[in-house]
């Protein structure tokens, strides 16, 4: 069962820069963007359909290794609690403007999947997915067992978790932006992103990973059954996200948001061999 769930993940992970890439552009997109503006033609409906798939396969990947690692009991709470804060600060945010810098919509031609009070389904599941990418990774390179100790490392570790969610914010949001799918009625200065807006992630993070650590029960799973590749694999991802979405940021011309995601996976990868 391990060997099958990381050829899968492998799998994923190698579709996320090069298959929705080739749907849309073929195979000159493999090697760079000769259409860096979004076009509504059916490639690029096929690939954003490609996109909901991956993302939802990607979470239900998570979901199943929180069921070895957490047990499912905590997986389905720390499932729901991501989904409804999330789905609900996402909410406040954009009709009211005061968790994420502002008032924002979202573009329904440019935003994959359907859409629920203004706010697309998709963004839930990608809170759950990056918030649960950034725990393993912090678990990994902190030792600290959260949620399996309730000890005063875990506010440490909290803290350290939301903090690398908020990082990689810094590079997802500007090729959104820049793709035009949301934006806010007051633009910032940050490729059009208000400084708020990070600690409006910061604050939905915390919200979140507070509520999972008051809710979640014991959990008395040894992981050392497990290899490390499979016990990290989520983590592996988080390190690599950074450079892949480095990419788009320089051909759309997003050079500090690039230059960040370059930084943020080599220094990942260094702190991981050290660590190793």
């Amino acid at each position: 069962m391990e060997g099958f769930l990381l050829s899968f993940f492998i799998i994923l992970i190698i579709s996320i820069p090069f298959a929705y890439r080739y749907i849309r552009l073929g195979s000159l997109g493999l090697y760079f963007d000769n259409d860096t503006k979004l076009i509504n033609n059916q490639n690029y409906k096929y690939a954003e359909k490609f996109r909901v798939i991956q993302v939802i396969l990607g979470s239900a990947f998570f979901f199943i290794h929180g069921v070895f690692f957490w047990g499912l009991i905590n997986i389905i709470i720390f499932f729901v609690i991501a989904l409804v804060i999330s789905f609900f600060m996402e909410i406040i945010g954009s009709k009211i403007g005061y968790v994420f810098g502002g008032t924002y919509c979202y573009n329904k031609n440019n935003t994959p999947g359907y859409i629920l009070f203004g706010v697309p389904l998709l963004i839930p599941l990608a809170w759950f997915g990056i918030i649960y990418m950034s725990m393993n990774f912090c678990y990994f390179i902190t030792d600290i067992k959260f949620p399996y100790d309730n000890i005063i490392n875990n506010y440490y570790y909290i803290i350290l978790t939301a903090l690398l969610v908020v990082l990689l914010d810094t590079i997802l949001d500007p090729i959104a932006v820049n793709e035009n799918r949301w934006t806010w009625n007051a633009p910032g200065i940050y490729y059009g992103i208000p400084f708020l807006n990070f600690f409006g992630w910061f604050l939905t993070s915390i919200i979140i990973l507070f509520l999972f650590k008051r809710l979640c029960h014991p959990i008395i799973i040894p992981i050392n059954q497990f290899s490390l590749y499979f016990q990290y694999s989520p983590g592996i991802l988080f390190i690599f996200l950074p450079i892949i979405a480095s990419r788009p940021c320089f051909e759309r011309g997003l050079k500090i948001p690039g230059y960040i995601g370059i930084f943020l996976s080599l220094f990942y990868i260094f702190i991981s061999i050290v660590k190793y």
